[in-house]
């Protein structure tokens, strides 16, 4: 189970991915004011972006959803899964994100058991491949439950 930890991208490269990127969309080359503007794009406390920065907390899936959208990178890069920010997914992407990201953590949050990272990239694609087909949101969040807590057919 340890192996798993280790595959978790570090807070402070999800951090500069998110730094990098914000600054690019605002034209701001600088740091001065950077944390500031993210927290806007994200909709969120300055605080609380300061803690991402920090690394004492790490940054919601659905914010990096979020900012993933705004900003016109894939949510895997942001979030220090792939070295790609090219967004691989269709136009209508920015909504299946949100979904996505509010799905993947309400199963987090149902499940008993830890989700490390690995496993929430396993469930944000199952989430992906999912609402692309059309599914029922209820029977894909009880999926990814299923999936959290290692549960199968």
């Amino acid at each position: 189970m340890d192996d798993n930890k280790l595959s978790e991208p570090d807070r402070g490269v999800v951090w500069e991915r998110v730094k990098g990127c914000a600054q690019k969309h605002h034209g701001h080359p600088i740091e001065r004011g950077i944390m500031k503007l993210i927290a806007i794009d994200a909709q969120t406390s300055p605080q609380y972006v300061s803690d991402w920065k920090a690394g004492r907390s790490p940054i919601p899936m659905a914010k990096l959803a979020k900012l993933a959208d705004l900003y016109k990178v894939g949510v895997g890069y942001l979030a220090g899964f792939t070295d790609s920010p090219d967004q691989a997914a269709p136009q209508d992407s920015s909504e299946i994100n949100v979904v996505m990201a509010a799905l993947v953590e309400r199963a987090i949050e149902k499940s008993s058991r830890p989700v490390d990272a690995k496993k929430a990239t396993k469930l944000c694609s199952i989430a992906i491949s999912m609402l692309s087909k059309g599914e029922n949101q209820a029977y894909i969040l009880g999926t990814l439950i299923n999936e959290a807590e290692d549960i199968t057919d």
